[in-house]
This record gives C-alpha cells, sequence and structure tokens, in this order.
C-alpha cells in the first residue's frame, strides 16, 4: 500500500512540476523562406555584424551560408539568406544583430525581426501552425539578451537559449516598430 502511495505522490509531484509540457517543445524548429528586417543600421554596419556573427559562429553554420542585404521600402533592409540558415542559428542572429558586439547601441534606435514560414509542427499549441507565418524578435524592455520571441496567428512563445524549444509567453512583448513588420 506504502509503494502505491508513493508512486502517486511522485506521479503527481511530477505532474505539478511538469504538468505544462504540453506548452512547451523540445522538438527541433524548423523554418523556411527566412528573412531578416532591420531599420537602424546602415549598410555597411550591418554587413559588418553579419560578418561578425558568421565568424563567431564558426562551425556551427554551413560553408555555403551566405546573407543578402535588399534595400526595402528605404525604412527596413531585407536581409536573405541564399542557401538558408538554420532555424535556431536565425534565432541567434536576430538577436545578435540587435546586440552586436563592439557597437554603440545607446545613440540609435533599432528595430530587428525575423519572418519566416513554419515548417514543423514545433510550437506548443492545439492547433497546425504548418504553413502559417512567424514573427521573431527581441521582447521590449529586454533585461536577458539572451532570449527571442515569436508570435504567431496572435499566440506569443519566447525562446530562452537555455531552453530547447519556444514556451507560451505570458505577454507578447512587442517592441516599439516590430508591429509594422507584420
Amino acid at each position: 500500500m506504502n509503494i502505491t502511495r508513493n508512486i502517486i505522490t511522485i506521479m503527481s509531484i511530477f505532474s505539478f512540476l511538469f504538468g505544462g509540457c504540453s506548452k512547451q517543445t523540445t522538438a527541433p524548429i524548423a523554418m523556411s523562406d527566412k528573412e531578416l528586417l532591420v531599420r537602424g543600421w546602415s549598410d555597411s554596419e550591418l554587413r559588418q555584424i553579419l560578418g561578425d556573427f558568421q565568424r563567431l559562429s564558426g562551425d556551427r553554420l554551413p560553408a555555403s551560408f551566405s546573407t543578402k542585404i535588399h534595400a526595402a521600402d528605404g525604412a527596413f533592409s531585407r536581409v536573405t539568406f541564399p542557401a538558408d540558415i538554420p532555424a535556431v542559428d536565425f534565432c541567434f542572429l536576430v538577436n545578435y544583430v540587435q546586440y552586436p558586439k563592439g557597437f554603440d547601441l545607446n545613440s540609435r534606435t533599432l528595430v530587428v525581426a525575423g519572418r519566416a514560414t513554419i515548417a514543423s509542427e514545433f510550437l506548443p499549441s492545439d492547433q497546425s501552425f504548418v504553413g502559417k507565418r512567424i514573427l521573431v524578435y527581441v521582447p521590449s524592455e529586454d533585461k536577458r539578451y539572451d532570449e527571442v520571441f515569436a508570435q504567431a496567428e496572435g499566440q506569443s512563445y519566447e525562446f530562452p537559449f537555455t531552453r530547447t524549444g519556444f514556451i507560451r509567453a505570458q505577454e507578447p512583448r512587442i517592441p516599439v516598430g516590430v508591429s509594422e513588420l507584420k
């Protein structure tokens, strides 16, 4: 009888601690049609930041990794990836372009976000997001500097880089200017 009660107690504790598992994921992140939208960096600064990211990433990026900067309507630069970029690295890149090393961040207003198409079930939801667009950004009032947030179909998620996937966010924390990109 004690063994059964202990098992039930242990199961209850696990259920309490990990009951939200349906709201988080450890599945690989899969996205296609990725693009980075940036306002606040000049083309030369953006090229340097992208090059620095590539050097810092070392062997994690494919040997064929490349970027192409397109001037969008004068307000935003759009960066595409002709040979693609792994989805996790794409999330890291969104964060890095917001917080690059060696640049003065206090004297400018930056807007950085990524857009992509969801290519597999990886978001914790009761609905399918495959084929839907996702917006990836650094949250407003960010104090962690090691995470990105995302929105898909009006639902918000966060991806702390200490985890292997997205979890539901209580607040969307969309920075000023990012909502213009949807």
